[in-house]
């Protein structure tokens, strides 16, 4: 195997940096920004949870169980293939 050239590798002290930064109000304002956003998370789950019933019934959209389960699905590969998406595009260095 050859040896690594120099010019690929890329030294850096930023990490060691970071962990000397005091606690700070922006740290406090991330907490309350990724809280917020898990906390309405759940509550978009809990609603598409609670509509399923709503869309079977008779005052709803006549939907059938396979129907209300196939837009489940969808909304669920739709999460997760964003999460994907979004972050390898978040990726300072994508692979």
């Amino acid at each position: 195997m050859p040896p690594q050239s120099s010019k690929n590798v890329v030294e850096s002290d930023i990490p060691a940096r970071l962990d000397r930064l005091p606690w700070s109000t922006w740290h406090v304002r991330i907490l309350i920004a990724l809280g917020t956003s898990w906390l309405l998370d759940g509550l978009e789950v809990t609603l598409v949870a609670s509509l399923s019933g709503i869309l079977e019934s008779g005052s709803g959209l006549h939907l059938r169980d396979t129907q209300v389960t196939g837009a489940a699905t969808t909304y669920l590969a739709g999460a997760v293939l964003g999460a994907l998406f979004f972050g390898y595009l978040s990726l300072s260095d994508p692979v």
